[in-house]
């Protein structure tokens, strides 16, 4: 699934060529985001309230709330200790930091796109 997810940002990406204004635009907005659900979060745990789902917390880290999710989880010590959340957590880390150095330095993803 996060590989689909991953190809298919790549996809829209580079097939459509979005311009840096536009990348940065959609890279502030969902940590805007990621950064919230994770404070409503820790408020819905606080106080016994429907919580956000986990996989929406990863799903934005997928979708670029990375910085986002990593000050959260040191700002309010959320999902910090749970270890299924945070193997799966830094894999997305780790396959982001990938695909930005495949994007960056190779000329990989330009010859798949």
């Amino acid at each position: 699934m996060i590989g689909i997810v991953t190809f298919g940002l790549l996809f829209f990406l580079f097939r459509y060529r979005l311009h840096f204004v536009v990348l940065w635009a959609y890279l502030f907005s969902v940590n805007i985001v990621g950064f919230s659900m994770y404070a409503l979060d820790k408020l819905a745990a606080k106080g016994s309230w429907l919580r956000v789902p986990e996989s929406l917390l990863q799903l934005l880290a997928l979708l670029g709330a990375t910085p986002a999710a990593v000050a959260a989880q040191q700002l309010f010590w959320h999902k910090t200790t749970k270890r299924s959340f945070q193997v799966l957590f830094w894999l997305i880390v780790l396959l982001q930091i990938i695909v930005i150095y495949l994007a960056i330095f190779t000329d990989l993803l330009q010859s798949i796109f």
